[in-house]
């Protein structure tokens, strides 16, 4: 089978019993998928360090935690971070 999805929160981890897509469909709206193995709390992003030639580095509030966003999901991640109605261009 597939790797085991593991959920992070700030200070913990623990198996998830979906599949990602399963708990990309199950999430609240402001969960957003940002590469093929990572889906985080837009709530929670603190900063992004955007990589042209690559994955974009996002930072969380609260926890040293650091995951990337592949460059297909980046204008996504920013328009969902964006005030409402405003578009990433």
């Amino acid at each position: 089978g597939r790797g085991i999805i593991r959920a992070h929160t700030a200070t913990d981890d623990f198996e998830a019993k979906y599949k990602l897509y399963e708990l990309e469909e199950k999430l609240q709206s402001y969960f957003l998928r940002i590469s093929k193995s990572t889906i985080l709390n837009t709530k929670k992003v603190y900063s992004i360090t955007k990589n042209l030639a690559g994955a974009s580095k996002i930072e969380f509030r609260e926890t040293y935690k650091i995951v990337y966003c592949s460059r297909n999901y980046y204008k996504a991640l920013k328009e969902s971070l964006m005030p409402r109605g405003e578009k990433y261009e």
